[in-house]
């Protein structure tokens, strides 16, 4: 494995200014937007299995509905990206997040297959564009040295989010039912669109930033072009992005990845019920358990991409290098669940896992802005990458529930994961090599 070296760093970082950080407050918002967004994905699985018995229906089907987001969240993750290269990230998140918390509530008055999946569908459309959005924030607010770290915050909100779902969501149900936990959840949306449309503008534009933050963010541009304001994506632009290895490598190695991470979303608090015998109430508390060791883990793994970048290796080498490394050590914990003996070590081997996977995280994302050259294209080519990682995540309810109902068991669903995981170290590792002629 040839180790890249950078194409140029600042002559001398600039001191870091003092005083109110406007861009971490802006990452703050995004971080709460996250949260949110998470809390209404990962709630159906927490209450699947209520739905599941009132509405008298397999884990085939169960697992229909519960891809039901994820198949259209991928399709849209591509127009998103366009749309927030071309319009911008403050207009479509705050279209994103209004649509999502009342799609949200909308899942509250479901009773039936038919509207479950309908709302999941649209809950899906209504959240593409959050990511690219954010990461299009991330990129105009943040110096080269600090993008993972910044990244890393709001993708461990999602971690967050998925670790206070289960204990928050079993709370509210337990108190007024699953319909008023929907209902409950999805308003809180509302609040954290308002705190959006108030805080942020883009830096040249924003009436909080000091001139030495404006400076420093500035300084720490390194090896990137900015296009000129005229310089809109193109659809011909954008298509052009799939004649490139990389890319490619980007999307098969994303749905691999992100096959396991809703296999946990997904399917969790029932291989806890199911496979390793816990009651329902203590399934959905012990689901969050993965996720707070994930959300550790966010943190570390974007710090450690930047901290190689500081050490003088190329910031593209850094991303993928943190990326197949996680996927590798998740394999090895997706096997030793797999085949584990007893609740206690598949418990601690599915938080190790999950940590491991976390790694990988805010590094996936800070990715798509090493691969090309110019900003122009972040949204449209991070969003690319999250198109193939939800691809996979689609796939994962429905084959997992074939392959439990098909295997009487998780242990097959456990290890199709590892494999695939498998296969994403190896693209992240050894086939993404090169940036974009872009």
């Amino acid at each position: 494995m040839t180790i890249e070296h950078g194409t140029g760093t600042a002559a001398g970082p600039a001191a870091r200014p003092r005083g109110r950080n406007v861009r971490w407050v802006i990452i703050a918002v995004i971080t709460v937007l996250a949260v949110i967004a998470y809390l209404d994905r990962g709630n159906l699985s927490v209450a699947a299995p209520l739905i599941r018995r009132d509405l008298h229906i397999s884990n085939t089907t169960m697992g229909v509905v519960l891809s039901a987001f994820v198949w259209p969240y991928a399709i849209m993750n591509l127009p998103s990206g366009w749309a927030v290269d071309r319009f911008g990230a403050k207009a479509l998140m705050a279209v994103a997040a209004a649509l999502w918390s009342v799609l949200a509530v909308g899942t509250g008055l479901a009773r039936n297959v038919v509207a479950f999946i309908a709302l999941r569908v649209g809950l899906g459309v209504a959240e593409a564009p959050l990511f690219p959005a954010a990461l299009k924030a991330t990129d105009a607010w943040f110096p080269d040295r600090e993008k993972a770290a910044a990244t890393g915050v709001y993708i461990a909100g999602t971690q967050a989010g998925l670790a206070i779902a289960p204990p928050i969501a079993t709370a509210l149900m337990v108190a007024f039912g699953w319909p008023a936990m929907f209902v409950i959840m999805g308003a809180v949306g509302l609040l954290a669109l308002a705190a959006w449309l108030v805080v942020y503008r883009h830096p040249d534009r924003h009436p909080w930033l000091s001139t030495a933050e404006r400076d420093y963010i500035a300084a720490g541009k390194v090896s990137r072009t900015e296009p000129a304001a005229a310089d809109a994506v193109t659809a011909r632009s954008w298509l052009g992005l799939f004649r490139y290895g990389s890319v490619w490598a980007m999307i098969i190695g994303a749905f691999c990845l992100q096959y396991v991470f809703w296999f946990y979303i997904t399917w969790l608090p029932s291989y806890l019920e199911s496979a390793q015998h816990f009651a329902i109430g203590k399934a959905g508390f012990l689901a969050a358990v993965p996720y707070v060791a994930g959300g550790v883990a966010v943190i570390i793994g974007g710090r450690l991409s930047d901290r190689l970048i500081a050490r003088g290796l190329a910031p593209l080498a850094a991303r993928r290098y943190v990326i197949a490394g996680g996927a590798l050590l998740t394999t090895v914990a997706l096997v030793i669940t797999a085949f584990s003996a007893g609740p206690v070590l598949a418990m601690v081997m599915l938080t190790v896992g999950m940590f491991t996977y976390s790694l990988t995280s805010g590094t996936f994302w800070t990715l798509a802005t090493e691969v090309v050259r110019t900003s122009r294209l972040v949204g449209s080519v991070g969003s690319i990458q999250n198109f193939g990682g939800f691809l996979g995540g689609a796939c994962a309810p429905i084959a997992t529930g074939v392959l439990v109902d098909a295997s009487g068991g998780f242990t097959l669903a456990l290890t199709a994961a590892a494999v695939l995981c498998l296969v994403s170290a190896a693209l992240y590792g050894l086939v993404l090599r090169h940036r974009l002629p872009v």
